[in-house]
């Protein structure tokens, strides 16, 4: 099994301050130590000498969002690969920067001159970091995002069972742009389509590549349908299309009791073929493959768009992107601009983010918080990410990320970091926007589906973070297990927390089920105890 299967296979199975004195004045017990109410204490020990963390490590820290009081703790200092919680740090240094209402701009302008309805000359989109760029954006102004047990499209890169494509044309801005350009008298361009791509420079993380241009958010969504009976042919459909990319597939329909395994190869650039098997008679499964241009394939697009609108391009609509025809970067007379895409607010992009842990979108929060320190270097945005976390009183010894999505294992976060965070953060302009994205106990995002019956669903809102790798041998382990945020007590009053186990052996992947549900009984009995 890869690193990678097994962490993505857990998030699917959840569907099933500062060291001894914190710099806002909030006091953890000293490390080794246990505090707490007795009865909270014995049940959040019962849960810790179970007999699958025989060799794990716990810790926990519960503080009054009000005054800072320690309410409970257990080695509160004690480092954990912390998962999707450091996305916290990633989206909130985002919002510090940019601000709740920001709303991503992607214009596209002519370079050259017009005559009549001809330009002579080139067409640049420029990219902003619009990391939905059309798609999933709701009447309302919010972002469609997904409940467990659905999955995120951007979490079907092997055919998890559950994952659904967004809602929404995924070339719909495309196709703004486009009548924009006809709107302005243009319906021909002799020259080329561009795209800038500049804001920053495109990074590759573990989860994939981070762009400034995305078009249904880099990725190709392709969804297998099996025959009814085993030994039937599979049918496909994907999106979206283009002249860039040829799908077909070699998938086999399987008897009904099989399990569905697919994959997406691309044996030659720009054709992908799906492989494996699918179970006779069941729904449609989900793959994706991500875009490895995705400054190419917005190009490639843009000029489709244009042509559908009515605007003749004389440039090959594919190959790669000429960014050698490129003017000096942010030199585009505003009189050039001929239409631009405006999008939903940053904090409707922070609430996907952290609803369905969209691990892309939160490393291209980092590479935006980059920006906004005046880098194109996405590594910069970490060095944001700690100084956001530093000025609410997390000690800088306390957090190390190495990217924003949490799926680096060299990151560590402490249990006091991440509730200190949480904690001076509601004194912040984007407290609402923070507290508003995390998935709700019961009630949605990564959390939809657990502990639904519970007295605390509904009252806890908490982010979510694995990380569970496998070995050639088979062993599976949990590096780390996490969740974070705010708890509303049983009695009213308001907490943050955050509890976190390490090094947990599992014998099957199944079973982490188990650790998950765990820690969410853990988060449940807080609630009641106070």
């Amino acid at each position: 099994m890869t690193r990678r299967w097994i962490s993505l296979l857990a998030l699917l199975l959840l569907a099933i301050s500062a060291c001894a004195n914190g710099g806002d004045g909030t006091k953890a017990a000293p490390d080794g130590t246990t505090t707490g109410p007795t009865d909270l204490t014995t049940a959040l020990l019962a849960i810790e000498r179970g007999p699958r963390y025989k060799q794990s490590d716990w810790a926990y820290l519960v503080l009054d969002q009000k005054t800072g009081e320690v309410l409970a703790s257990q080695d509160p200092v004690r480092m954990f690969d912390p998962g999707s919680t450091m996305k916290t740090f990633a989206v909130s240094a985002a919002l510090e920067h940019y601000g709740n209402d920001y709303v991503f701009r992607t214009p596209v302008y002519r370079v050259g001159s017009q005559s009549g309805n001809i330009l002579n000359g080139n067409l640049v989109l420029v990219g902003s970091g619009d990391l939905s760029f059309g798609l999933r954006k709701q009447p309302d102004g919010s972002l469609y995002y997904e409940n467990l047990p659905e999955l995120d499209h951007s979490y079907a890169t092997i055919g998890l069972p559950g994952a659904v494509e967004p809602p929404g044309d995924p070339l719909s801005a495309l196709n703004e742009l486009a009548a924009a350009v006809k709107a302005a008298g243009i319906t021909r361009v002799n020259g080329d389509v561009v795209i800038d791509d500049r804001l920053f420079t495109p990074h590759n993380y573990p989860d994939g590549l981070v762009s400034p241009i995305w078009v249904n958010e880099n990725l190709i969504d392709i969804e297998v349908t099996p025959g009814s009976t085993a030994g039937q042919a599979t049918t496909i459909n994907w999106l979206p299309k283009t002249v860039s990319y040829t799908v077909e597939t070699r998938a086999t329909t399987v008897d009904p009791k099989e399990t569905t395994a697919l994959d997406v190869t691309e044996p030659t650039p720009g054709h992908l073929v799906v492989t494996g098997k699918i179970a006779a008679g069941k729904t449609p499964t989900l793959v994706v493959k991500e875009i490895a241009d995705p400054a190419g394939f917005a190009r490639t697009a843009l000029i489709e768009a244009l042509q559908r609108a009515g605007v003749a391009v004389t440039a090959t609509p594919t190959g790669p992107n000429p960014a050698s025809l490129l003017p000096a970067k942010d030199s585009y007379p505003p009189a050039d601009k001929l239409g631009e895409h405006v999008s939903a607010s940053l904090a409707a992009y922070v609430k996907l983010i952290m609803k369905v842990s969209y691990n892309r979108g939160a490393d291209l929060m980092t590479c935006l918080a980059a920006v906004k320190t005046g880098s194109t270097d996405c590594e910069q945005g970490l060095v944001a990410e700690v100084d956001t976390a530093t000025a609410r009183g997390v000690s800088k010894d306390q957090v190390f990320p190495f990217d924003g999505a949490g799926s680096d294992d060299k990151s560590r976060v402490t249990p006091t970091a991440l509730a200190t965070f949480y904690k001076q953060a509601i004194q912040e302009p984007y407290a609402n926007a923070l507290s508003d994205s995390l998935p709700i106990l019961g009630k949605d995002g990564t959390l939809a589906n657990v502990l639904s019956d519970s007295p605390a669903a509904g009252k806890v809102r908490m982010k979510t973070g694995n990380r569970v790798v496998g070995t050639a041998a088979d062993q599976i382990i949990v590096l780390g297990n996490s969740l974070a945020g705010y708890i509303e007590a049983k009695s009213g009053r308001q907490l943050t927390f955050m509890v976190g186990v390490s090094n947990a052996p599992i014998a099957t992947p199944a079973e982490f089920e188990q650790v998950t549900s765990d820690q969410a009984k853990m988060a449940a009995a807080i609630q009641q105890a106070f």
